[in-house]
């Protein structure tokens, strides 16, 4: 979820930049008893508040367009729009809202998305001891039923019932407060840990066999869930997985700012940024700046 708000976050700025391109005149924005709003006075009160963070977006977002916008096609936004959209599911226009944030203005931030993932491929170099790394958090997409109920003593009588030998899809019409799932016999098809479901949820279901259930049950953001797998094909050897290993390294340096850092430091010299806005004037000072985080152990080339 963090990733979501992250982007969300950047759908804003971007809405605010183009509210901020337009408030640069004498036009009247608004007017009461009190007296009148003009363009001008709006600007500058937006400018003062987020200018900076609004100005750091917009250069990211045409220098990142200018050295890697041929690499990456119309249909690649919208996937990366389309896999934000399909996590976020039934919450996704609400989470447009809150943030007031469009449709529009979020599919040009996830055309931003994906043009920050080909530079981090360009940019970072992975070594067999990255690959390991990733691999033990990694899990293959699994298949499951879910049963998700509101408390602990509700949740063990469902597990009393299923080591009883009663039937899971069964409970699962009876228990489940998952509107989601319910009508569909509690199933979740084809998760990992990237595709937005709960983080204890994927870790608790990647150590059951097909067939198994959790036989306490998981405390998640919505409840407490029961889980039930129907395929979990395992995880093999890292040597076997090394394309999916690539693209969640290439999420995580996406999704961390101190491993992006430097990647976008590099990105922003060669677009030879001059802010002429003296009140403005260190909008990419935090991304020029070096680092002191080493944690990651990718290599840049």
């Amino acid at each position: 979820m963090k990733k979501m708000k992250k982007l969300m976050i950047a759908g804003a700025a971007l809405l605010l930049a183009v509210t901020i391109a337009g408030c640069s005149g004498d036009k009247t924005v608004a007017s009461t008893t009190a007296g009148k709003i003009k363009q001008e006075e709006l600007y500058n009160k937006m400018k003062g508040k987020y200018g900076e963070a609004t100005l750091r977006q917009m250069l990211i977002s045409a220098a990142l367009e200018e050295q890697y916008g041929d690499k990456v096609s119309k249909k690649d936004g919208e996937s990366e729009f389309n896999k934000t959209k399909k996590q976020l599911g039934d919450q996704f226009a609400a989470a447009l809202q809150q943030n007031n944030v469009t449709e529009s203005d979020f599919k040009e931030t996830s055309r931003t998305r994906a043009l920050i993932k080909v530079a981090v491929t360009d940019q970072k170099k992975f070594k067999d001891a990255d690959y390991k790394k990733a691999f033990k958090t990694w899990v293959p997409k699994m298949s499951a039923q879910q049963i998700v109920v509101a408390d602990e003593d509700k949740a063990k009588e469902v597990i009393a019932k299923l080591d009883a030998g009663e039937d899971f899809t069964k409970l699962v019409k009876e228990y489940s407060t998952d509107t989601t799932t319910k009508d569909k016999e509690g199933k979740i098809e084809n998760f990992d840990n990237s595709t937005g479901l709960d983080a204890t949820l994927v870790e608790a279901a990647s150590k059951l066999k097909d067939g198994e259930y959790t036989k306490e049950a998981v405390q998640g953001q919505t409840g407490y869930t029961i889980l039930k797998m129907t395929k979990n094909p395992g995880k093999g050897k890292w040597e076997d997985h090394k394309k999916e290993l690539k693209e969640q390294m290439i999420d995580e340096i996406a999704n961390d700012q101190a491993q992006l850092q430097p990647i976008l430091a590099k990105i922003i010299k060669k677009a030879n940024v001059q802010i002429e806005d003296k009140d403005m004037k260190n909008a990419v000072a935090s991304i020029l700046e070096p680092t002191t985080n080493t944690t990651n152990t990718t290599s840049t080339k």
